[in-house]
């Protein structure tokens, strides 16, 4: 059987890491990984013409949103911009291609408590840049998805995902190494935000077989959300962590972490994306744990370095 030559963007990433290997277990595609920067141009066009992708899919963002709140401008020319030039450049390169754009649960923002779950024929509220961007990128790849007769396109829709390998500056990794550092330094406190809001978690895992299951299934113009359909607390999160640890840490509120347009309930809907198939097989208590032993191990191995 002929594989499918598969282009990714941002392949280098947390949710790359994941993707590849699942990729390449699955034996029916051919991947290559985007090289340079999607706000070029030129250099756009030239991968696409040198792979020929039956299959783009595009994870390639700025996705930290304090950094995109600072810098709203270089926000939008990437995940606007950039989404932008695969769409356009794809079309000009006249040849079938299914693309899977990965926006953002954040995009639902902040919407009344009474429409939970959220789903996907809900109207839009996005509260930050970072979610504002990743919604015009959506228009641009509905367009494109009605009107070109080349271009595909179908909308991935995650909420929140963790996994090892996740940057330190992201809220459970981030909560695991203070717990882990306050642990073998004998403090008995860590800094915390807001622990109040609730979010809809998965293993990063399960993220990744929802964006198998929609360049396989997924309908063109289409927008599906992935999640757990279950809300947990911050505080629920930081406390299991704490419980790993086997020791009694505090929390401290850090005015500095808490973020100003937070939206204090978030959880989805999922049943448009199990109807093709996908369930999620991770329970949060198993992903939480394997991600604090982890790091809790290298920690210790960094510490037996020194």
């Amino acid at each position: 059987m002929k594989k499918k030559q598969t282009l990714v963007t941002g392949a280098s990433g947390f949710v790359g890491s994941y993707l590849i290997p699942a990729l390449k277990s699955h034996g029916s595609y051919e991947i290559h990984c985007f090289q340079g920067d999607i706000r070029n141009r030129e250099t756009v066009s030239e991968q696409l013409k040198k792979v020929q992708p039956d299959i783009l899919i595009h994870l390639a963002a700025q996705a930290f949103v304090p950094n995109a709140i600072a810098n709203p401008w270089e926000t939008e020319e990437i995940n606007v911009g950039g989404t932008l030039n695969l769409l356009e450049m794809l079309h000009r390169l006249q040849k079938p291609c299914k693309m899977l754009y990965v926006s953002s649960a954040d995009v639902y923002g902040k919407q009344k408590m009474d429409v939970l779950p959220l789903s996907e024929s809900l109207l839009p509220k996005p509260v930050n840049p970072y979610a504002g961007s990743k919604l015009a990128a959506e228009s641009f790849c509905r367009q494109y998805a009605e009107y070109s007769q080349y271009v595909s396109v179908v909308i991935a829709r995650p909420f929140n995902h963790i996994g090892i390998g996740q940057r330190k500056e992201f809220v459970i990794p981030n909560f695991c190494t203070q717990i882990i550092e306050a642990k073998y330094a004998g403090k008995k406190e860590i800094s915390v935000g807001d622990l109040e809001p609730s979010r809809d978690f998965s293993h990063v895992k399960d993220i990744v077989e929802g964006y198998l299951t929609l360049i396989e299934k997924g309908v063109s113009g289409e927008i599906y959300n992935i999640c757990s359909g279950k809300e947990h607390s911050i505080r629920y999160m930081v406390e299991e962590l704490v419980k790993y640890s086997g020791e009694n840490i505090s929390f401290m509120v850090d005015e500095s972490r808490v973020r100003v347009s937070e939206t204090s309930r978030v959880y989805g809907n999922n049943e448009k994306l199990k109807s093709l198939g996908w369930t999620n097989k991770h329970s949060l208590s198993e992903t939480l744990k394997e991600i604090y032993d982890y790091l809790e191990s290298e920690f210790l191995k960094s510490e037996q370095t020194v």
